[in-house]
């Protein structure tokens, strides 16, 4: 019973440690003999709470050469997620709804920076989207290299990490869409590059809107389907 409660206390008390020493990604922490006595408890406790913490990527361990503070990524919460959430209408709308906020909310901020060989990448990635589509193929992997391309100039790993994030959420959930061939998605990315490109700041959000009103129009074959 109180074996519990304890763990969660270690585990309280390693994530105070990191952040009032003020550790960093990639910095090492103590021994488990050092840092069980400075934390104040077990070293079993300990295990307990560093094991629970690498789960959830706050830090990491190195055979041989100790535990570090991990680089933060989303990635834990990823793969904690349940299968059977891909069979949900509902979580793919949601996912769809967060991640249309984001995009169109970072517009502006794209628009005024100057990103003259981002917007060059993305418009060659467009291209070969379109050319994928012309073989019936899968552009999967070139969108999300779009879409993290587009906004990587702004400088914030949190955007970034959320962008993978809902990418990765969202192809999980859409895999239960009912397949369609790819059509003028190419195109779509290519005119809010364009827009961005002729400094139409206004008209590249247009654009974004628009191309996330055909995703959900797709999206909602998913909640339509053998209705």
């Amino acid at each position: 019973m109180k074996r519990g409660p304890i763990y969660r206390e270690a585990q309280i008390r390693l994530r105070d440690f990191i952040r009032e020493r003020g550790l960093r990604a990639g910095d090492r922490l103590p021994p488990e003999a050092t840092l069980a006595e400075e934390l104040e408890v077990s070293r079993p406790s300990l295990r307990e709470a560093t094991r629970s913490l690498q789960t959830l990527g706050v830090i990491e361990a190195q055979p041989g050469n100790g535990l570090f503070v991990a680089e933060f990524s989303f990635r834990p919460v990823i793969e904690q997620l349940p299968y059977g959430l891909a069979e949900l209408s509902q979580g793919l709308e949601e996912i769809l709804t967060a991640r249309e906020a984001m995009e169109v909310g970072l517009m502006p901020a794209v628009a005024r920076m100057e990103t003259h060989e981002a917007l060059d990448r993305c418009a060659d990635l467009a291209e070969q989207m379109t050319v994928l589509e012309h073989k019936g193929e899968s552009i999967e992997a070139v969108d999300r290299d779009f879409h993290l391309t587009l906004y990587r100039p702004l400088s914030n790993p949190l955007v970034d990490n959320l962008i993978e994030l809902f990418w990765e959420l969202f192809v999980r959930l859409g895999d239960a869409i009912p397949g369609r061939p790819e059509k003028d998605r190419g195109e779509a990315h290519l005119r809010i590059v364009r827009a961005l490109q002729s400094g139409d700041g206004s008209a590249a959000i247009t654009h974004m809107r628009e191309h996330f009103d055909d995703v959900r129009e797709r999206a909602a074959k998913l909640g339509g389907n053998g209705s």
